[in-house]
């Protein structure tokens, strides 16, 4: 696999090297998620992957039987899927291109997707249904207290970040486009992060390669 990352065949690996490797193994990943799942939901082989099919091939079984026993709300999902297949769908006319669909199945891909990544996280995490994410419920995302246990490091340095990097107006909360600066900073690029801590961690003579 070095030879493949190694680009000058120098017998080194750079970060830049790296950083090129792991967006390539990042968008191989997604066109074969998006081909493995396209040919289970293009079903009648058109080239396009309509609303009607995907929602047929996905919750078929659950608009049959509208009250499952396992008490999972489908129904809202469904519903959540289908405002952003919408959303992919560029053009309006419920039928997505591979493209679309792409964008339907890796929102965090496209541009025009972000703001539907934004309003999904903070579905997913305001418990109180005020549309803002506060401390606790940040906190609740990612860490569930066990009884009285002292929370851990991690979780302290979690409350800081909130309050002196998340919450930038300081109103105790976070907004839309606060929400969005902390899932989607336009200024952090996962693969390079990604490269430059494997090649630190692997470089014993700390030369950056």
């Amino acid at each position: 696999i070095v030879g493949k990352i190694d680009e000058d065949g120098d017998g080194f690996v750079t970060v830049e090297e790296l950083k090129a490797w792991i967006k390539f193994a990042q968008k191989r990943w997604i066109y074969e998620d998006v081909e493995r799942q396209w040919k289970g939901h293009d079903l009648n082989e058109d080239g396009l992957v309509s609303w009607e099919e995907y929602k047929n091939a996905t919750y078929g079984y659950i608009l049959d039987d509208p009250d499952p026993d396992d008490g999972f709300n489908y129904k809202q999902m469904m519903v959540r899927d289908e405002r952003r297949f919408k959303m992919a769908d560029k053009d309006g006319d419920l039928a997505a291109t591979k493209e679309e669909f792409t964008a339907f199945l890796h929102p965090e891909e496209y541009d025009y997707m972000k703001d539907i990544v934004v309003q999904e996280t903070m579905e997913d995490i305001d418990k109180n249904g005020d549309g803002f994410i506060d401390l606790e419920e940040y906190i609740g995302d990612m860490y569930s207290q066990d009884g009285d246990a002292d929370e851990p490091e991690w979780v302290k340095t979690e409350r800081e970040q909130f309050v002196e990097f998340r919450d930038k107006n300081r109103d105790g909360k976070m907004d839309k486009e606060e929400t969005k600066d902390w899932i989607l900073p336009s200024d952090y690029d996962h693969a390079e992060a990604e490269a430059r801590h494997l090649v630190y961690e692997s470089d014993q003579d700390k030369v950056g390669q």
